[in-house]
């Protein structure tokens, strides 16, 4: 229900918010409250939609419209928010947070046609904060010319450098300017720059997905490296407006603090790839790290010289790394953006068939509607640049997934390694087609080496605990997926999976549970529809359980419902006869958990069925005979 309350004045205890002037008034003094613009847009739609959970997306999508920002940007405001409604942590006078699905606001909302009786307000300040153009240490750098358009500082040779610096960690370039903030921009800076300085020969560079945690605009430098663990950091600061960049940088040694090198830049925006190889260069030189040869020619491997086209995929990037429905979809018109600039531009094509891959795995699209799409892009990017590894990689995932060919597909694993060995992705699908053999050890020594490359990412951790709860390992799967959840709890894929690895031990209320929060919040992972409905079966709850096949049935009619979803349920309840016409189109359709059909044990039941032999056969027809059981 849309409780929209479209007046130009709304009060809310202690405040009144005036609508067409964007002023936020205390009720007691007239004083009005400063708020930047997009905390305002922020309090505005909370306001006008009060009691309602809205969910993030929702909100991004409504103050930062058509633009790809960071899920931390909406909580940065909202807690800008509360602290300008005076509201105290853990209070909720005003805005509850509703874990893992949004913020609701719950006080009191009235709207009025006139201005409730307040003091007058004498000097009504804007609601945009003004900051300086240039944050204060800025002035102190000293810029120089170089060519006659580049400006920078080098003090290389006048800080002594760290003795054998072993890891360099670049942060997340951070705003200039904080209410003009591009984070997009500021994440393709940070992904270019680790790119590029991933050439040196010299200290490992952390990945991206160690750094981004480390965005917040007050984030410290040094405390970030000494919790990455790195001798040295490169931090620095952008800003993008009418047509110029503007960008700062420095490098750091993390134990004492002392700055090794600095350098500003004002330019045109469409030299933003000589700013990258310039800062590349110097911190090259700081560290007395040559480049590797091969830098120039990894650099132009796949990527854009059309700095347009560079932003949307940036955008692209940053929408897909939100991993939601709605997200995936803004990540393929983005990256399709940036094709339209240069439709050479092979990783916005690797970009557009992991988008659509990823919707595929999780059920967003139907599997035949989403893998022949990446398929198509990634066949393009690999026209382009026949060795980009992240193409291969794609390429593998594709024909494993959709194809069932795991042959080809860990064919182009081993090419994407040979390529380039620090793609962490690839050791992540190719432990999953492992775990689909049954071979779990390969599987897990995989995701472990992915781990390692790139550590603070979640998806090889939860992925090992799915792989033990197909070995049966169940209490390991549990203490797996506990650690993983306990680094971040927002991971619901690892939610899932524990879920399943507490049904199959015996714990199937505490399953049952876990699975009903999961609905409730929309979270989705692969095989989610059935979860329920088994969990109601195996506890004996038949009428229950019929009720959710019903459902299961009647949703498959209006959005995609993968057919071994169904399956389970039927198998739960026994009825295996009506199962099997839902495994034959699980397997027709390719529902993402297929290729685990073998060492599912929801089908436990079936194994001695003539009909789930030959099922299981076409299924493995394209695996490796090598790494299945019966060869070991």
């Amino acid at each position: 229900m849309n409780k929209q309350v479209p007046a130009p004045y709304l009060e809310i205890p202690g405040f009144v918010i005036d609508v067409r002037r964007r002023l936020l008034l205390r009720r007691d003094t007239g004083e009005a409250v400063t708020l930047n613009s997009k905390v305002f847009d922020t309090l505005l739609y909370l306001t006008q939609h009060p009691g309602e959970v809205l969910d993030k997306d929702t909100l991004l999508g409504a103050v930062w419209p058509g633009v790809v920002v960071e899920e931390n940007s909406l909580a940065q405001n909202v807690s800008a928010l509360r602290q300008a409604l005076g509201e105290s942590h853990g209070e909720n006078r005003y805005i509850a947070t509703v874990p893992r699905r949004g913020y609701q606001f719950v006080a009191t909302v009235g709207a009025s046609n006139e201005l409730p009786a307040v003091p007058p307000v004498d000097k009504a300040p804007g609601t945009q904060r003004r900051y300086p153009r240039w944050q204060p240490w800025v002035a102190a750098i000293v810029v120089a010319s170089i060519g006659g358009w580049l400006l920078w500082r080098s003090n290389a040779g006048d800080r002594p450098l760290p003795a054998g610096p072993q890891s360099l960690a670049v942060l997340p370039f951070k705003p200039l300017v904080l209410a003009e903030r591009d984070e997009s921009l500021e994440l393709g800076m940070t992904e270019s720059l680790i790119a590029r300085l991933s050439e040196i020969d010299g200290p490992l560079v952390k990945p991206l997905s160690s750094v981004r945690r480390y965005a917040a605009p007050d984030q410290d430098p040094l405390g970030a490296g000494q919790a990455l663990g790195a001798d040295v950091v490169l931090d620095g600061s952008l800003q993008h407006r009418d047509g110029r960049l503007r960008v700062t940088a420095r490098l750091l040694d993390v134990k004492d603090g002392r700055q090794i090198w600095t350098g500003s830049f004002d330019e045109d925006v469409t030299t933003i790839f000589e700013v990258q190889d310039t800062i590349t260069r110097r911190v090259s030189e700081a560290l007395r790290a040559p480049l590797s040869d091969r830098m120039a020619r990894r650099r132009e491997r796949g990527s854009t010289q059309n700095s347009a086209a560079y932003f949307a995929h940036a955008n692209g990037r940053l929408a897909w790394s939100r991993l939601t429905e709605l997200s995936l979809k803004q990540a393929v018109v983005e990256f399709e953006k940036a094709l339209a600039l240069d439709p050479n531009y092979a990783l916005a094509y690797v970009g557009v068939a992991d988008s659509y891959a990823t919707l595929g795995v999780f059920g967003m699209l139907r599997p035949r509607d989403a893998y022949p799409r990446a398929r198509t892009a990634v066949q393009r990017a690999l026209e382009i640049e026949p060795e980009l590894a992240a193409a291969h990689a794609t390429l593998g995932h594709i024909t494993v997934q959709y194809e069932l060919d795991w042959q080809a597909g860990m064919a182009e694993y081993d090419r994407a390694i040979a390529l380039d060995p620090s793609y962490g992705r690839t050791y992540h699908w190719r432990g999953i087609s492992y775990g689909m053999h049954g071979a779990t050890a390969l599987a897990l020594a995989d995701f472990e080496h992915a781990r390692q490359l790139e550590p603070l990412w979640l998806a090889p951790r939860a992925a090992t605990g799915n792989i033990l709860f197909y070995a049966r390992r169940y209490q390991e799967a549990i203490e797996v997926l506990d650690e993983t959840l306990a680094f971040d709890d927002r991971a619901d894929n690892a939610r899932t999976y524990r879920a399943r690895a507490y049904l199959h031990s015996g714990k199937s209320e505490l399953a049952l549970a876990e699975f009903l929060n999961l609905r409730e919040r929309g979270a989705l992972a692969p095989g989610s529809f059935g979860n329920v409905g088994q969990a109601l079966a195996m506890l004996g709850r038949t009428p229950e359980a019929r009720v959710e096949l019903r459902r299961a049935i009647e949703l498959e009619k209006l959005q995609y419902v993968p057919a071994l979803d169904i399956a389970t349920i039927y198998v739960s309840l026994g009825e295996f006869d009506e199962a099997f016409p839902w495994m034959e189109r699980a397997l027709a359709d390719r529902s993402t958990n297929i290729g685990f059909l073998q060492f599912d044990p929801s089908f436990d039941a079936l194994h001695d069925d003539p009909r789930f032999i030959g099922l299981v056969e076409r299924v493995n027809a394209r695996k490796r005979k090598d790494l299945l059981p019966e060869a070991r």
